[in-house]
């Protein structure tokens, strides 16, 4: 009997992980839908990279479940890891390995290796391939651990901060090829980056982990649509106890309030301002506006 696909590549249920008695992951509760690209975001130290070598098998969560390709990480098969590209924040390459070398290393372990897309990355990178790892920049040395990752032709993408050391080209390369990639194979890409200039130009949802703790995780037009910046101004009442409930962030001034939260819709904002006699104006976020607003909660 054919085992049912799962509908969300990803899956984890209150997932807990701690170093030292620090919590870095908090009931850490995720799903990707397959065929989705997801943009996880978070400040250093939220807890993104834990996160991500738990889904990539390398660290065991503390406590909770996770489930990649319906299996727990830990217990992948070769198979499992087949499907798998990942490429780390901190990849280290072998130095002494010419890159064709690396390559013809590598090309044997995965059955659906793409010979023609690497010759096709190595054209557009301009890498030559006779030169040694340890002779690259740490730019190039990245578009050759991407190159890895993408030639595997795998089925979820895991990339952790893939473009940091890239430049403005390479970046939009980079992110060209992801897009192809879906395209392509259906792939589900995983990408955490504090680039979010990119991850608002390719991701179709987004996670914003915060102190361990996932805040957000949705689609990012519904999340742009929804999260704007409102500010209550004009008040003929004392503000002093003004509150928005369920906001993310409040910045309170001497005669006006800048409120960053989910609007609830123009008959609720209406009866909000009304009850302190003030106006309002409704005012749209980027990512990044989102991101940061969120993240300082």
């Amino acid at each position: 009997m054919q085992t049912e696909t799962p509908e969300f590549v990803i899956e984890t249920d209150r997932v807990n992980r701690s170093f030292g008695g620090a919590a870095a992951l908090r009931d850490f509760t995720l799903r990707v839908p397959r065929g989705s690209i997801y943009g996880f975001l978070g400040r250093n130290g939220a807890g993104k990279t834990t996160a991500i070598k738990i889904l990539a098998g390398l660290i065991k969560p503390d406590s909770g479940t996770v489930k990649v390709f319906g299996r727990t990480p830990f217990e992948f098969t070769p198979e499992d890891r087949q499907k798998i590209g990942y490429l780390s924040e901190k990849q280290v390459l072998p130095p002494n390995f010419k890159i064709e070398r690396l390559i013809a290393f590598c090309a044997p372990l995965y059955p659906r290796w793409d010979h023609a897309l690497v010759r096709d990355l190595l054209g557009r990178f301009q890498i030559d391939p006779k030169k040694k790892i340890s002779a690259l920049s740490q730019g190039t040395q990245r578009q050759v651990g991407f190159l890895l990752a993408l030639a595997q032709r795998p089925e979820l993408l895991i990339l952790d901060e893939p473009a940091a050391t890239l430049d403005v080209v390479a970046r939009r390369e980079f992110l060209d090829e992801i897009l192809d990639l879906i395209r392509q194979n259906g792939a589900t890409v995983f990408i955490s980056s504090h680039i979010l200039s990119d991850i608002e130009r390719v991701a179709d949802r987004i996670g914003i982990l915060a102190d361990g703790t996932l805040k957000i995780s949705e689609p990012l037009d519904e999340l742009k649509e929804t999260v704007k910046q409102i500010r209550f101004h004009s008040f003929t009442r004392s503000m002093e106890p003004f509150a928005m409930p369920g906001a993310f962030r409040t910045v309170r001034s001497k005669d006006e309030s800048l409120v960053t939260a989910r609007v609830p819709g123009e008959a609720a904002l209406s009866e909000l301002a009304h009850g302190y006699g003030a106006q309002y104006e409704i005012m749209g976020l980027g990512l990044e506006d989102i991101f940061v607003e969120i993240s300082r909660h």
